[in-house]
């Protein structure tokens, strides 16, 4: 395949022709859990070395252009397949490296969870006169499971607080509710949970 694009930015094993990017950009839409605005993709293929941003927003400036794919109605900004589309992710998919397919579905999927952990659960930075308090809620649905107010001394604790606690609000609530009850099954499992957790980002 022709390589076509300019390359700054793209890692190794990145996608280096403009037809690649066209068609990762439909397979995203077409396996990802959910649909992505037009800066979530260009964000999460960029940010894992996978292709340039100017080719991104240039490939996606075509796509839209040629009708394979399609802002959603609902005025979200939402990006979907056109049937075009559709076929392109599914008859020219092999064409793109396996590891670049489950490096991008992977960041994706995960860039969707994390905006539902923001939308359903909250965390606020409120500035004190000795340095800020975290304060931060977990969403049962319709009512708060859990809501904490914690101190901490300067912004980069701060913030390192709140990725933590978007990272997986659930499990900050099981591993309070643990301590608190002092249940060794729970807290056994919490355990467990973390392992795995750990291993999954190695």
């Amino acid at each position: 395949m022709k390589y076509d694009t300019f390359l700054g930015g793209v890692e190794p094993g990145g996608l280096r022709s403009k037809q690649e990017i066209k068609i990762l950009i439909c397979y995203i839409l077409n396996n990802a859990i959910e649909g992505l605005k037009k800066s979530e993709i260009i964000s999460l293929v960029q940010e894992n070395g996978i292709a340039n941003y100017f080719e991104l927003t240039e490939a996606i400036s075509e796509l839209l252009a040629s009708k394979n794919i399609e802002y959603d109605c609902d005025e979200s900004k939402v990006l979907a397949l056109t049937r075009s589309g559709k076929m392109i992710s599914e008859q020219l998919q092999d064409l793109l490296p396996r590891t670049v397919k489950e490096k991008s579905i992977k960041a994706a999927n995960k860039l969707i969870h994390r905006k539902k952990m923001e939308q359903e659960n909250t965390v606020n930075i409120v500035k004190n006169d000795h340095g800020y308090n975290v304060i931060f809620k977990v969403s049962g649905g319709e009512f708060d499971l859990m809501s904490m107010n914690l101190y901490v001394p300067d912004m980069e604790q701060a913030k390192l607080v709140r990725e933590g606690f978007y990272n997986d609000p659930g499990f900050i609530y099981r591993g309070a509710l643990a301590l608190l009850t002092k249940n060794k099954d729970l807290v056994k499992g919490l355990m467990r949970d973390f392992e795995e957790g750990e291993d999954s980002e190695t």
